[in-house]
């Protein structure tokens, strides 16, 4: 059962995954975390004394969210035929589509991270995202190898493709950004990510 207490931490890290997404855990301040949580600073820093603690609270948040939208469909990927591995890689790809479309904090949270965020956090991806890179790399290895295709950079093709278009869009013939809200072209990229997967793994489409 939720209680007063509980919901300041949640309010806190709801705050800070927010204001992480948005602006960078390194261009984000506990007063800024705690103005937004609608709470003051002695109690944000109560529940998180470092703002480094906080950071891994957000991306255990983030990894959690991936692992359970995208893990089952890249285990499947690996121990079935051709046929059935390449039915689970499509399910990876619109789970992956799907996650990032509900959720866009989670690949602005990435990005910030692949341009150096909290650079100072030096093993976060070795004990959270290695783990799960790994499974996805092993689902894709069972197509991509045979097509000869590098299984590595396929899976990162797909995350690199996702997460660009999350977070930027494109431009419609006014020059207005349109992105994942926009649901025709959230169709068409669905469309496009697939047939790159087929192409990728050498079938035709």
């Amino acid at each position: 059962m939720d209680t007063p207490e509980t919901g300041e931490r949640e309010a806190i890290v709801g705050a800070a995954i927010r204001l992480f997404a948005a602006l960078s855990h390194d261009a984000t301040s506990m007063a800024q975390v705690a103005e937004a949580a609608g709470v003051d600073v002695a109690t944000a820093t109560r529940w998180f004394p470092t703002k480094r603690g906080l950071y891994l609270e957000v991306m255990a948040y983030a990894h959690r969210a991936l692992a359970a939208a995208v893990e089952q469909p890249a285990r499947e990927a690996q121990t079935g035929p051709p046929e059935r591995s390449l039915e689970a890689l499509h399910r990876f790809v619109d789970a992956y589509i799907d996650l990032c479309a509900e959720h866009p904090e989670i690949p602005a949270l990435w990005t910030h991270r692949w341009m150096s965020d909290a650079s100072d956090i030096e093993d976060l991806e070795e004990h959270s995202l290695l783990p799960l890179a790994r499974e996805f790399v092993a689902g894709f290895t069972t197509l991509a190898e045979p097509a000869g295709a590098d299984p590595a950079l396929l899976t990162y093709t797909i995350v690199w493709c996702v997460h660009g278009f999350t977070l930027s869009g494109t431009l419609d013939g006014t020059g207005r950004r349109i992105g994942m809200d926009d649901p025709e072209l959230l169709r068409r990229f669905r469309a496009h990510m697939h047939q790159l997967l087929d192409r990728m793994v050498g079938l035709p489409h």
